[in-house]
């Protein structure tokens, strides 16, 4: 887990930095100084000075006495980092508290068991290795599992084997195992790809290679394939047969790496009912593990907050943040769980050139800490913060290297110019180019566009990944469900008044010389449309973030439990109420506990009906326009209107999937003081059972890959 500090500097102080105690930022790291360097504000400038003649003080790669910081420098204090943010002549500085990416130790490993501890490398807690039989054996306190998902606490590695974990790679040799730190992103290669929809080709030959921990910025007109690639690398699309997408050296379809990576759309979904620090705590359930999340999640939600500018903003509800802070909301949620890949669609669409500039800022900052950053934008001040840019132009690569390099292909300093001077003669051109391998960048292992066998995927090294048990699900989610329910006022309103409009219009038309019959036709009608209204939106509402949260690891059953709970326990509490203003007029003697499983058997069914619309439903539109469709064969062939042995053979047989029959026969036997079958009961319920299994079906299969 990437460990970073956020410090601010005051106006008028001198800030130290080193190592021994009464510094200002003590870094206990026997490459700093005592004293190494301070940063004081003179003039309304900040400076930093190099204190140490013998440690390492670089600002930009740069050895640095004395010099004015700027916004974005990248300082380098013995081997840790900081990145300097200015906000209106405040300094932020961003401190990365882990070891240093590429970081290798070796350890000689002995026939006993020794922790691996003391190296002090980016590896999981409680690791010890041995030697047995020529064979280094590393054993972990926590399960991990591999590339198809297989658990083990035991890795065995022959000689000259390596193994790659997330954080980094552990390689046998010579009675020696040797730890090497990765980066928190992944690196992308991309190679030959072609998507199709139907039979339309949408995109064409693309080919990339993106290191870990840089920003990669897809631009180019609408409708020229940006949104296609990121869809595809979300998995909602499929690639052409030949072609390669790897993220970390693994297909981009596996299951366990697909956990690691994030997707924003440009309006990203939220449930806009909670508060900002109840959306980062849900983010932390669903991408940390339990324990993880008890030591962490605190800690890590009051450092987004104060990375993003949230940490006033903790209290409010995510409906009335503005844009930009929805959207920072958003990132800091997915960051939560820590992903190696961030992907965007317009995170800077309708945004205003502030909050434009801020997010710039952070998803820099991101970049800084690791993480490794693809978004598309038709923002040229993305290009300010991008190591590589990709240009699509009618589906094809017009261009791929850095914006330094962008801007002398396309003859201009002016990033509006790029694509004003796109056409197919500029994309033909830099294919041709790009084929001949015509602009070396003076790196003998990588041309101008990113073709280096120095970042082939690692396709022979073993993968594991740590298996994340999560909190508990269950009655976390019904509670979660609850607040968004009740939290809007108007919809806690509606549920009110809608069992007591019903209720009381029924005991206006009914009475003691009313039809059993039909009394309890309409009891079951209302419980039948009160049940499907309050479940039919319960899923489509928010599809991208259960989608999302599945898709991670959080399983999908006691989600669909949580879903069901509420809108069946409302149902049929509101379902009991209009029963009590009809009971008043008719003279029907009913046992309680009877009632209550009759009206319970009478809510369950639609609920399950209505969450399997809702999975399958695109929009929330069409889930409600459902409605009719599902109400009236309710109506029809429940046997109240029609008698059974009245209909025709093929009513009949489609009566007996009509949860309403057995409901309609249930209720009238206990109105007229008769045995009920328990057939009845148990029919309906299996019905409601057969919904469920078809919708848990649906949702496993929509969080795989295409």
């Amino acid at each position: 887990m990437q460990s970073f500090r956020i410090i601010t500097p005051q106006i008028g102080e001198p800030f130290t930095i080193g190592r021994k105690p009464d510094n200002t930022l003590v870094l206990d790291n026997p490459m700093i100084s005592r004293y190494h360097a301070v940063i004081e504000n003179a003039d309304g400038q900040w400076i930093l000075k190099n204190l140490s003649q013998n440690s390492v003080t670089q600002v930009n790669g740069s050895d640095a006495a004395e010099r004015p910081l700027e916004d974005g420098d990248v300082i380098l204090i013995g081997p840790l980092q900081l990145r300097a943010t200015l906000k209106g002549g405040r300094l932020q500085l961003l401190l990365m508290e882990s070891a240093e990416h590429d970081l290798v130790q070796t350890n000689l490993l002995q026939e006993k068991w020794e922790s691996l501890d003391n190296l002090h490398m980016d590896i999981p807690e409680g690791v010890s290795a041995r030697m047995q039989a020529g064979t280094a054996e590393i054993r972990f306190n926590e399960k991990l599992v591999d590339m198809h998902g297989k658990a083990t606490k035991l890795l065995q590695l022959k000689e000259g084997q390596t193994v790659r974990l997330p954080s980094c790679t552990f390689h046998y040799s010579m009675q020696q195992l040797t730890c090497k730190n990765l980066p928190l992103g992944f690196d992308i290669e991309v190679s030959n790809l072609d998507v199709f929809a139907g039979k339309k080709q949408i995109l064409s030959g693309i080919n990339f290679k993106l290191p870990a921990g840089e920003i990669l910025a897809i631009i180019g007109r609408s409708g020229q394939g940006k949104s296609t690639l990121l869809r595809l690398l979300q998995g909602k699309l499929k690639k052409g047969e030949k072609s390669s997408v790897c993220i970390g050296g693994l297909d981009y379809r596996n299951e366990e790496i697909r956990k690691h990576i994030a997707f924003l759309e440009q309006d990203p979904e939220l449930r806009r009912d909670l508060t900002v620090r109840e959306t980062l705590m849900d983010g932390g359930r669903t991408g940390m593990s339990v324990e993880d999340f008890k030591k962490n999640a605190t800690g890590r939600l009051e450092k987004f907050g104060e990375l993003f500018g949230l940490s006033e903003r903790m209290q409010n509800p995510v409906k009335t943040l503005s844009g930009g802070e929805c959207r920072r909301a958003a990132l800091a949620h997915e960051l939560m769980g820590n992903p190696g890949l961030i992907i965007l669609d317009e995170p800077l669409s309708g945004l205003d050139p502030y909050n434009s500039k801020i997010l710039c800022t952070h998803l820099k900052q991101l970049a800084f800490l690791g993480h490794t950053v693809i978004l598309t934008t038709h923002s040229y001040e993305a290009l300010e913060i991008a190591n590589k840019v990709l240009v699509l132009h009618q589906g094809e690569q017009a261009f791929y290297g850095s914006p330094e390099e962008a801007y002398r292909f396309f003859e201009s300093d002016n990033p509006e110019k790029i694509l004003a001077n796109l056409n197919d003669e500029t994309a033909t051109q830099w294919k041709t180019l790009f084929n001949s391998r015509a602009i070396p960048t003076g790196n003998s292992s990588e041309t101008a566009y990113g073709t280096t066998n120095a970042l082939a995927p690692e396709t022979a090294v073993p993968c594991y990944f740590p298996k994340v048990k999560h909190p508990p699900v269950l009655f976390y989610k019904m509670g979660l469900t609850a607040k968004q329910w009740f939290r809007d006022k108007g919809k806690f309103l509606t549920l009110l008044l809608q069992p007591l409009v019903i209720g009381f219009l029924f005991s206006q038309i009914f009475s003691e010389l009313s039809s059993l019959w039909i009394v309890a036709f309409a009891l079951i009608l209302c419980a039948n449309w009160l049940a499907l209204s309050l479940s039919i939106r319960e899923i489509v509402q928010e599809k991208e973030i259960l989608q999302t949260e599945f898709r991670k690891g959080i399983p999908i059953l006691p989600t669909l439990i949580a879903k069901a709970a509420i809108p069946t326990l409302v149902a049929f509490l509101q379902t009991i109420v209009v029963y009590v203003f009809i009971h008043f007029r008719i003279s029907a003697h009913v046992p309680i506990s009877s009632l209550l499983l009759s009206i319970a058997v009478m809510v369950i069914p639609p609920v399950a009906v209505g969450l399997t619309v809702s999975t399958f439903a695109k929009n929330q539109g069409q889930a409600n326009a459902m409605l009719p469709l599902l109400i009236i064969p309710q109506v029809a062939l429940a046997g109240a209107l029609v008698p059974l042995d009245q209909m025709l053979p093929l009513g009949r047989t489609l009566s007996y999937v009509i949860w309403s029959r057995y409901n309609q026969t249930n209720l009238l036997n206990l109105f007229l003081e008769r045995n009920d079958p328990i057939e009845n009961v148990i029919s309906a319920l299996a019905i409601a059972v057969c919904f469920y299994i078809v919708v848990v079906i649906k949702l496993n299969y929509s969080k795989k890959a295409k």
